[in-house]
């Protein structure tokens, strides 16, 4: 019994490791969504650029925590941390730190979509929400609790369950359709076009470009419409 609980603690020491090691990775793609950002905004809007992607992460760590991680996958830490941590070495924890590594990308995604066109506090505000439940929700649907909703309907009609094993479509695309309405509205940045034509808004700092990896524009290149 004594050797069956070590290799239990072994395994799930073992995972925690792994899960952490993955969540550091991903947490690192954030520095490079603040870069590319920065690099791609006018000089004057450096500053505004990086807060926004911080404070962004800062309140999403909050949302997800509170709100969104106990929605997808039914899992609620306001409890005891003697609780929390029994039976898995803190393996629920270090889950919710890597999976709000990929919610947090969803206001990174519609900050670069809708650069120097959107006031503070209201996009701050709106990227809390769509961590804390639109985002949540469908994350459940793939990924956590309600995962055999949308999965018998696949398997029904297509013979085969959905896999999103890198978060294209869980995380990518649904930052890309929640920061569609909000380009539409907001429209191309002042500037941009003149009556029917293309006037390209140079890209400010290269090398912060270049700290991306697999994104070098050329100089010529231009930033987010």
């Amino acid at each position: 019994m004594d050797a069956m609980s070590a290799l239990t603690g072994l395994k799930n020491s073992s995972d925690v490791l792994f899960l952490m090691l993955g969540a550091v990775m991903v947490f690192a793609m954030h520095a490079g969504f603040a870069f590319l950002e920065v690099g791609s905004v006018r000089k004057k809007n450096h500053v505004n650029a990086l807060v926004k992607i911080l404070t962004d992460w800062s309140v999403s760590t909050v949302a997800y925590f509170v709100i969104g991680f106990p929605i997808a996958y039914g899992i609620s830490f306001l409890k005891p941390a003697d609780q929390i941590l029994a039976g898995n070495q803190g393996y629920d924890l270090v889950h919710y730190f890597f999976l709000l590594c990929f919610a947090a990308c969803i206001p990174a995604i519609i900050s670069g979509g809708i650069a120097e066109r959107a006031k503070f506090w209201p996009q701050v505000i709106a990227g809390a929400i769509f961590v804390a439940f639109s985002y949540p929700v469908f994350e459940s649907l793939i990924w956590g609790k309600n995962t055999s909703i949308l999965q018998d309907i696949f398997k029904k009609n297509r013979g085969a369950e959905f896999h999103d094993y890198a978060g294209s479509v869980v995380v990518h695309s649904i930052g890309g359709w929640l920061a569609l309405p909000a380009v539409l509205v907001l429209g191309p940045r002042i500037g941009r076009y003149i009556g029917s034509r293309s006037h390209p808004i140079p890209i400010s700092n290269i090398p912060f470009l270049a700290s991306v990896p697999g994104y070098l524009p050329s100089a010529g290149s231009v930033s987010m419409s």
